[in-house]
């Protein structure tokens, strides 16, 4: 048998009612019948334990071991479904230049490897490429194929989630200025047209857009105008009250 067919075995109970524990109980009643009897069975229990007691340990000590084993199993899992990377070398270098340099805070233009490469003259080419790749396959970027071997990079949500806060320091993550600028739109109605909203947040659009598009994936589908526009995800929003009642659940998670 397999270690994974022996840890989905049912944990059995302690066993209860042994046949010494019959013996053991009658002891125990003869010894309260006499002086300092109490004393001697207190020791007793604590120096010899009866079946009933080596059976009910065993099982504590199974339950505390399987117990570990499947906590270490979901830390496993968990960090398979979340997993945390430590960005290094050319890779860091890329996220910290595409970081820094101006942009909307939406997917923007395509940038080809020359582009990158003016980013980091310092670095060589190849090393780029890679580096572009490796963010790519961290779902931080999309890239772009066309016939020839062209490519292009663009930037994706999940790099201003995870990126951007760690290389401009502003202190905030997206998801905690996604949670400001719900306080805002609670605080004032005008403030669902998305104009009204980014000046009522003093950010440059490299900031808001990114928390603005984080508060449209909380709120239900078919709040957000559709209109066709550069500046912003959504020219508007309209909240019914239902909206509203799910934004304050959501300030209130934090």
């Amino acid at each position: 048998m397999n270690n994974d067919q022996e840890d989905r075995k049912p944990i059995k109970p302690p066993e209860k009612n042994h046949p010494d524990d019959k013996v053991r109980s009658f002891i125990e009643a003869v010894a309260g019948e006499i002086p300092l009897g109490g004393v001697v069975v207190k020791l007793a229990g604590e120096l010899i334990p009866s079946q009933a007691q080596k059976a009910r340990t065993d099982w504590e000590v199974t339950i505390s071991e399987r117990t570990n084993e499947h906590s270490e199993r979901l830390d496993r899992h968990a960090q398979m479904l979340l997993p945390t990377t430590t960005l290094v070398g050319p890779s860091l270098d890329l996220a910290v230049a595409l970081a820094r340099t101006p942009g909307d805070g939406m997917a923007g233009r395509g940038l080809t490897i020359d582009d990158l490469c003016k980013l980091l003259p310092q670095v060589d080419p190849k090393d780029i490429e890679k580096a572009a790749f490796d963010l790519n396959a961290l779902g931080l970027t999309s890239i772009q194929r066309a016939f020839g071997g062209h490519w292009w990079l663009r930037l994706d949500q999940k790099f201003y989630e995870q990126v951007d806060h760690q290389a401009m320091g502003w202190g905030s993550t997206t998801e905690r200025d996604a949670r400001t600028l719900a306080n805002l739109l609670l605080e004032d109605e005008e403030r669902e047209r998305t104009s009204a909203l980014h000046t009522a947040s003093g950010w440059e659009k490299r900031r808001f857009n990114p928390a603005f598009q984080f508060l449209l994936n909380v709120i239900p589908e078919g709040r957000a105008s559709q209109e066709v526009q550069l500046d912003y995800p959504s020219s508007s929003i309209f909240l019914l009250d239902e909206d509203k009642a799910l934004l304050r659940r959501f300030i209130a998670a934090r």
